[in-house]
């Protein structure tokens, strides 16, 4: 994540900040060109803010439950583009489940913000039902468990907010993290599998290195369940990514985001200097493992446990440089 600041009195400011701790300046995301602008409000009219010209411009309809972003009031939308890929929300009676809603929507937001930076497309899906994507954000407490994708949607078990569950559900399932991000950048790499893999005529060399994806899922997702506890092979990231191809791409899709995010925050603090060829995944990874290594000692020494428990074997590097070159060919950025 890139760094920000109040740009009235220079404080430091967070991606969904609203307003500055400091200067109490209104402040808005504009997610056009990515920065973060103080307000100035126009009473009921809307806002203007320096750099975008003499435009008027709206909050979105969810800023009450914690949205940010700025919208162009001449375009006469109510939603952000982040908000408008949600559809629908719990119901106001329900206050947990707005919260746990709204919770989501700020890892979303962190989500649709970074395939952006990559420059990989995400948008509403077309009047047909076709292309883009939507995500269902549900609140089911008496399901078995509700988090997925299918073509076009991502769903996401709002319970996953709730600490109690998500950590039951962690060591039910024997992970070694698990996080509402983490979820979303999950589902979202089933999503980019047809655009990067299957568009892309790189089918072959994934299944060389993941499997056949046309292996039965269900079966496959039942021998996995049976046999929980198992020790993650070296060829995988995650014990999950074992139980079929399509898992064990998107497990890798959901590190790789993991490791750009992480890389694009320390730059933006300094906190490590970028060695040659900074674009390549070879570069990224040594990074990565002087950052994460340096991370899981700083929580160790405040009493936590570490937050990044994973080891990337050479098989699970080889699998995330094709993630890497599959991006790169997408957007052009070889």
């Amino acid at each position: 994540m890139r760094r920000f600041s109040c740009q009235v009195c220079g404080t430091e400011a967070s991606f969904m900040s609203a307003e500055c701790d400091n200067c109490g300046s209104a402040l808005g995301f504009f997610s056009h060109d990515g920065q973060l602008r103080p307000l100035q409000s126009m009473h009921t009219a809307g806002y203007t803010t320096a750099g975008t010209g003499d435009d008027l411009w709206w909050r979105c309809l969810n800023f009450a439950w914690g949205c940010n972003w700025m919208l162009n009031a001449d375009r006469g939308a109510v939603w952000c583009a982040s908000c408008r890929l949600t559809r629908g929300r719990p119901d106001d009676s329900s206050i947990d489940a707005v919260l746990a809603w709204s919770t989501t929507e700020q890892e979303k937001r962190r989500l649709i913000f970074q395939l952006w930076t990559l420059h990989l497309p995400i948008g509403p899906r077309a009047v047909d039902g076709t292309g883009g994507v939507v995500f269902d954000l549900v609140y089911l407490p008496d399901s078995e468990g509700v988090t997925g994708h299918r073509p076009g949607v991502v769903t996401i078990d709002l319970r996953e907010v709730d600490d109690r569950f998500r950590e039951a559900a962690r060591v039910h399932f024997g992970e070694p993290d698990r996080t509402v991000l983490g979820h979303l950048r999950h589902e979202i790499g089933h999503h980019f599998w047809t655009r990067l893999v299957d568009q892309n005529d790189a089918i072959d060399e994934f299944r060389s290195l993941f499997g056949d994806e046309r292996l039965d899922y269900q079966a496959a997702l039942e021998r996995h369940y049976q046999h929980l506890g198992r020790p993650v092979p070296d060829t995988h990231v995650s014990g999950y990514a074992t139980a079929h191809p399509s898992e064990d791409w998107a497990e890798t899709f959901a590190h790789y985001l993991h490791l750009r995010d992480g890389i694009e925050t320390v730059d933006a603090y300094g906190l490590d200097r970028p060695t040659s060829h900074p674009d390549s995944l070879r570069s990224m990874l040594q990074r990565w493992h002087r950052i994460t290594a340096a991370v899981n000692e700083i929580n160790l020494g405040l009493g936590h446990a570490r937050p990044y428990p994973f080891v990337l074997t050479p098989q699970v590097q080889t699998k995330l440089d094709f993630v890497h070159r599959c991006v790169q060919r997408a957007t052009g950025s070889d």
